[in-house]
């Protein structure tokens, strides 16, 4: 089960973790011994997945703040009823 906190940041809380770990990545004297190609490899697989998650939590959002109306044509009859 998720934590309060998490929850209360919303639907972009892995997104926003992610990012937090490409910045801290980033930040960290790991990353000045690598080759150029490598860094960019690393940002390249870890961006990607940055935007999956992003859209993952723009889908969820949608989806809880969707409202889903019945049209009457696509009633069936026990909603008629």
């Amino acid at each position: 089960m998720e934590d309060k906190s998490k929850t209360e940041r919303g639907c972009f809380t892995q997104a926003e973790e992610l990012f937090e770990e490409i910045v801290a990545w980033l930040s960290s004297d790991m990353v000045c011994g690598l080759e150029h190609s490598e860094l960019e490899q690393n940002l390249y697989v870890n961006g990607n997945e940055l935007l999956r998650r992003l859209l993952q939590g723009y889908l969820d959002r949608r989806k809880k703040a969707a409202v889903y109306t019945i049209k009457p044509w696509q009633r069936t009859a026990e909603q008629i009823i």
